[in-house]
């Protein structure tokens, strides 16, 4: 290869971050290897039209040829001698200066009294310093193709939008002014760092938090200094299982960990469980529970409940990000030991499933028993905000409330196992009393969807307009199965509470 590639957004964001990671990338694109890139949202020309509505497209180009008819397409939206309508955009302009960098502008519009005017699209409700840089290097490009750019910011999701429904975004995003700080970037002075890097030997790292942001950088692996990914929670013995405040207390009078500890120095019952549990190497469970346990009336409903909060709204009367239910799951026991299982996940690509999701569960429910679920304040949230959609419903759903239970305030007070670490979440928990079930969604990545998806992620994908029915039937037989496992886990506790003193 005779010319180095283009610089690109990618290049100045990896450069920012880590210039190992950046020269790496770089040699790694001069050798004709793939690198991968930025995606915008899958969404976006969808939701920007609704602001846009007389916008041209350009095609993500894959392959230089491409990009040649890219530029070429936005040229010609450009140079049109025609009178430009209001709302009138190039949605993914592609565009190369002559210090050779080339760029994708998610929207390239016109400014009022003349010019142009650029926007960096965020599916987010704040920015961050890197949008900045983004939005610096399009006006340098813009600048040096020889545009008046007059405006330059973000889109963001602005929250207090109230979709309508029949695909009216009009108003979904906000403006964000950034020509204020835009000075601040020298984006010339970064460019000629980034050939100097480029030729160069290859940098030491810049270990940090931006090692494993996002998705992290792809050459971590590889990578002396990069500092490890957080883990999930803190070593079994540590002594922060106790607490902040409590480890550092004990650290300073020379404790190392859990069982330099005696139990009766602790105040605290929890923390006195918990340092039992580690020193023996087995659960703690006070016998006091299984009475609790015993006298939640029958039936009992294990339940649990999935949601999401999309950016761009779906259904009709929703907000972006608002938190809405889409799946449940319960295993009911009646009170001669039998369990039953039940479930209800929306439609991917039907209308707003909460009126169906509510009737379902009232029906599962039914007028009786205890409703078992862990952290219940957000179960009770939204059942809550289901009575306040639905008038007619609204009776049935209050009455549910006094009948939920909430695991993890009993669990808390009365039981711990060292594999939880310190930590009461759902899954420490699970790792407690299901240890062989898999908590993560599995999903084939050949479908479309990364590595480790949640269950959020699947449902999206299943609902993506269009989605080709084995995808669909592939997220919804991994959704149920996800809810499943959740529901196995309410039941090994409510069975280890029930059991306790036996």
């Amino acid at each position: 290869m005779l010319l180095a590639p283009l610089f690109s957004t990618d290049d100045l964001r990896r450069w920012r971050s880590c210039e190992r990671r950046f020269w790496l990338a770089r040699h790694r694109l001069q050798r004709g290897e793939p690198v991968a890139a930025h995606e915008p949202p899958a969404d976006l020309d969808v939701a920007l039209r609704a602001s846009f509505p007389h916008a041209d497209t350009v095609a993500p180009p894959q392959t230089p040829s491409q990009w040649v008819q890219a530029m070429r397409h936005t040229l010609d939206c450009l140079d049109s001698d025609e009178h430009l309508p209001e709302g009138w955009a190039i949605l993914g302009a592609c565009l190369t200066s002559e210090d050779r960098v080339q760029v994708r502008i998610d929207v390239l519009g016109a400014a009022e009294g003349g010019g142009l005017r650029l926007y960096k699209v965020r599916h987010a409700t704040v920015g961050d310093d890197s949008d900045i840089d983004t939005v610096a290097l399009w006006t340098h490009v813009a600048a040096r193709c020889g545009f008046a750019v007059q405006g330059a910011g973000l889109l963001l999701v602005n929250t207090d939008f109230v979709y309508p429904g029949h695909g009216c975004y009009a108003g979904l995003f906000r403006e964000v002014d950034l020509r204020p700080v835009l000075g601040a970037r020298p984006v010339a002075h970064w460019l000629d760092s980034m050939r100097h890097c480029e030729r160069g030997a290859e940098p030491a790292a810049t270990p940090g938090p931006h090692c494993h942001q996002g998705e992290g950088c792809e050459f971590a692996a590889s990578c002396k200094a990069c500092q490890p990914p957080p883990a999930p929670g803190h070593a079994v013995d540590s002594l922060d299982i106790l607490g902040r405040e409590a480890a550092a207390h004990w650290r300073t009078i020379g404790a190392s960990s859990v069982h330099d500890l005696r139990v009766e120095q602790l105040e605290s019952p929890r923390l006195q469980r918990a340092v039992r549990a580690v020193q023996q190497g087995a659960p703690v469970i006070e016998p006091a529970v299984a009475a609790i346990a015993r006298g939640w009336p029958h039936p009992r409903h294990c339940l649990r409940f999935d949601t999401i909060g999309m950016a761009v709204p779906v259904w009709s009367g929703t907000r972006p990000y608002q938190t809405l239910p889409f799946q449940w799951s319960c295993a009911s026991e009646t009170a001669d030991g039998q369990w039953t299982e039940q479930h209800f996940l929306a439609d991917g690509q039907g209308s707003d499933p909460r009126r169906a999701f509510a009737q379902t569960l009232l029906r599962a429910l039914g007028t009786e028993g205890a409703v078992l679920a862990y952290n219940a304040g957000f179960e009770r949230n939204r059942i809550r905000e289901l009575a306040q959609w639905f008038d007619d419903l609204a009776p049935a759903l209050d009455a549910l409330q006094p009948r939920i239970v909430d695991l993890f305030q009993i669990a808390r007070e009365h039981f711990y196992h060292p594999v939880m670490a310190g930590s009461w979440s759902f899954r420490s928990v699970a790792r407690a009393v299901a240890p062989e079930l898999d908590m993560d969604v599995r999903l084939d990545p050949a479908l479309g969807e990364r590595a480790n998806p949640t269950a959020q992620s699947v449902y999206a994908l299943m609902q993506k307009p269009g989605q080709r029915l084995p995808v669909r039937h592939a997220c919804r037989e991994a959704l149920q199965a996800h809810g499943q496992r959740e529901t196995v886990v309410l039941r090994r506790l409510l069975d280890v509470m029930e059991r306790a003193g036996d």
